[in-house]
């Protein structure tokens, strides 16, 4: 665990009224699921621009109080998530599958034997009969997804180099379905049949960059100067091929060259074609404009539930922060008030991936700190160390929307590769083992917080060779020879069959069971995180259902043998009962440790047998440099019972809460650049704990410039 850094202590005093907001934590939780960044009390936050308390006054220790609201957590928290190439998974509409040309593949786009084309997947194959369970998108319902992900569906520029746009990331025309994929009443009807089985859908979007259109006179390389280093040009046949027209307008892209993956500046990274897509100017207004209103658009139309953004960390440090309101607008008056956004942000490293939330204003990100980590947990590569430490630090990305951290987690995808590749590729495991590593992974997301996403075509054991084209296996009969033979988890190749014609699969059943699971018991994904012991392979983490005032521990060991591992809890004299999995039930001691025994290669679910006491006292804000960013580290010491503590200052125009924290070590960050560079700025922990009540510590002054 690492050791926040302590300046500047104080001691805090007790609080002891009961503010009319606590009720919200015993009875208003499940009111607040499915909020966004709304979910903070409207009034208590007029209340805190509005009024002006005298410093110590007991109206400002209320007022204090009063933004102290109970953490959220949000709509997307509940879902599991199904990842899946449209043109890969049943083809519904073999007419549609030039788009409607003629000509060779390079006109058309359609070659299903080889790996770089369309192959005839489309959104009347996605839908199938909606409640049929074996080709409808009953079967997904079934399987116990909740949220289903599909790649963009924009008309596409058909082939650049030797590949054809059958993933969807080559846009021209964004106003429209590209006819590979289907029709917009086809689009209709897949929403509708996913939104009558209870499936939020979230639609991929390209904001970043547009198929490659214009050519670059003198070079394709990235140059450093600020102003356009190359000259536009566009075929004449092509000057009105994008949509809408102001896509056409050469001045709305960079023009600067290509990212250099080796080695690129800030200016590289965020201005340069993404592998030569041609790079639209997100600092300009009439682009970001334009993008809203277009993606807007397809809300408007189509009822999306949310997007996930492509790219995200390609467009400018603004963008986020003048697109994002204007998305957000645009779904609630289309009646969608939990719309939820969130990124491709291609960072392993999580301090360096909340930047895009903390301070670009990205909503939400895919998890891919903790998808490294559990890929190599579960290989049996590591031990459990660094899925516990991003555990914590999800401290960084916790904001003043106080929503809890959900992001998006994963193990494999279309580019990184598929789940069982990738856990194979750091075990070597085969067989028996190697599917047992496979279900110990989707155990840890499922298990975990944020909103699991399985990739296509794993619930039927596909490896595949690689990532990008060879993580993308057809589900109908594919004519890729190479696919035909290739093995899989738990069951054997293909062949010439259908994935759908195979019945159940080991993998598929065991991600049945887990939605099950999650389902039942909503402490899963609505619950306080609290990563608490790891030995030999084996790993142990709280979760509290706070409402309840019960403690759950999720128990995991990736080695070949069992481990007996000592896990403190928060819950002494208890009896932890056996909710799910091969763990026997242990019970904790006068000061809440246990000894249990974990089998190999197995994941399980304990429940304490009574409620854990409530201890409080007040907490002690401790403020300083963080030792791992250039951010300030705003952390509490108080009691070792759950609680929430809400980190809230006055930079000089009132009170504000900054973040919530709902499992020790509790902490804050705030960005030097968005305070006052002089005068003092107030910080004050409030602590709100299961019964209800609040305690707060003394209000703490500091100095921006240390």
């Amino acid at each position: 665990m690492r050791k926040p850094a302590k300046h500047f202590v104080s001691r805090g005093i007790a609080v002891a009224t009961l503010i009319a907001l606590a009720a919200c934590s015993a009875t208003g939780r499940s009111e607040e699921l499915g909020t966004t960044s709304d979910a903070v009390d409207d009034a208590a936050l007029e209340k805190a621009d509005d009024a002006t308390p005298v410093a110590g006054s007991p109206e400002e220790a209320a007022l204090i109080e009063s933004l102290a609201v109970p953490i959220v957590y949000s709509d997307f928290a509940s879902r599991v998530i199904y990842f899946v190439m449209t043109d890969r998974y049943a083809n519904g509409n073999p007419a549609n599958d030039g788009g409607f040309l003629s000509g060779q593949r390079k006109i058309t786009g359609f070659d299903p034997t080889d790996i770089g084309f369309f192959h005839g997947g489309d959104l009347r194959g996605l839908t199938g009969g909606c409640t049929d369970p074996k080709n409808g998108l009953q079967r997904l319902a079934d399987l116990g997804f909740n949220g289903i992900w599909i790649t963009p569906l924009v008309v596409q520029r058909t082939v650049q180099g030797d590949s054809a746009a059958y993933h969807g990331y080559w846009g021209v025309d964004f106003t429209t379905v590209d006819p590979r994929f289907g029709t917009e009443a086809e689009l209709v009807e897949f929403v509708d049949c996913a939104h009558s089985l209870g499936m939020k859908v979230y639609l991929d979007v390209v904001v970043n960059h547009t198929g490659d259109v214009i050519m670059l006179v003198g070079g394709s390389g990235f140059v450093e100067e600020p102003s356009p280093a190359y000259e536009a040009y566009v075929l004449p046949d092509e000057s009105s091929l994008k949509k809408p027209e102001w896509m056409n307008d050469t001045t709305n892209y960079h023009n600067r060259g290509d990212i250099n993956w080796s080695g690129c500046s800030k200016a590289c990274i965020e201005q340069g074609d993404f592998s030569g897509l041609d790079d639209l100017y997100t600092e300009k207004p009439e682009v970001v404009d334009g993008l809203a209103e277009v993606f807007g658009s397809w809300i408007t139309r189509f009822k999306f539930d949310g997007f996930r953004v492509d790219t995200a960390r390609h467009v400018d440090r603004e963008f986020y922060q003048r697109w994002v309101p204007q998305i957000l607008k645009t779904a609630r008056s289309a009646g969608i008030d939990d719309f939820e956004i969130f990124g491709e942000t291609w960072i392993t490293e999580p301090i360096e991936q909340s930047v895009y939330e903390r301070e670009w204003g990205l909503p939400n990100q895919l998890d891919f700190p903790l998808h490294d980590a559990i890929a190599r947990y579960a290989g049996g590569l590591v031990g459990a160390g660094p899925i516990m430490l991003r555990l914590e630090d999800d401290d960084y990305s916790r904001t003043d929307d106080g929503r809890a951290p959900t992001p998006g987690t994963f193990i494999g995808n279309h580019d990184i590769g598929r789940t069982a590749m990738v856990i194979k590729g750091q075990s070597g495991a085969e067989g028996r083992e190697l599917l047992q590593r496979v279900n110990l992974g989707h155990s840890l997301l499922y298990l975990s917080r944020g909103a699991p996403i399985i990739y296509y075509g794993d619930e039927y054991g596909i490896i595949g060779t690689g990532g990008d084209k060879e993580a993308r296996q057809d589900l109908f009969p594919t004519q890729v020879s190479s696919w035909q033979s290739q093995e899989r988890v738990g069951s054997p190749p293909i062949g010439l069959a259908s994935s759908f014609e195979t019945g159940s699969h080991p993998v598929g059943e065991h991600l049945r069971e887990l939605a099950r699971l999650r389902r039942e018991v909503p402490v899963l994904w609505r619950g306080a995180t609290l990563p608490r012991a790891r030995n030999s392979g084996t790993l142990a983490i709280s979760r509290f259902d706070v409402m309840e005032r019960l403690e759950y521990v999720t128990l995991f060991n990736n080695s070949l043998e069992a481990v007996t591992l000592l896990v403190p809890t928060s819950t002494p004299n208890a009896t932890f009962d056996t909710v799910w999995g091969p763990v026997v039930g242990a019970a904790s001691d006068t000061f809440g440790e246990m000894e249990v025994a974990i089998p190999p290669l197995s994941a399980s679910v304990l429940r304490a047998s009574v409620q854990f006491p409530v201890r409080k006292t007040n907490p002690i804000v401790t403020i300083g440099p963080d030792d791992f960013s250039d951010l300030w580290l705003v952390s509490a010491e108080t009691s070792d019972s759950p609680q929430e503590v809400s980190f809230i200052i006055d930079s000089g125009d009132g009170w504000r809460r900054v973040s919530v924290d709902d499992s020790a070590p509790y902490r804050g960050f705030l960005t030097p650049s968005t305070l006052p560079k002089s005068g003092p700025i107030r910080v004050v922990a409030v602590s709100r704990f299961a019964d209800g009540s609040v305690m707060r510590s003394d209000i703490q002054e500091f100095d921006n410039e240390g």
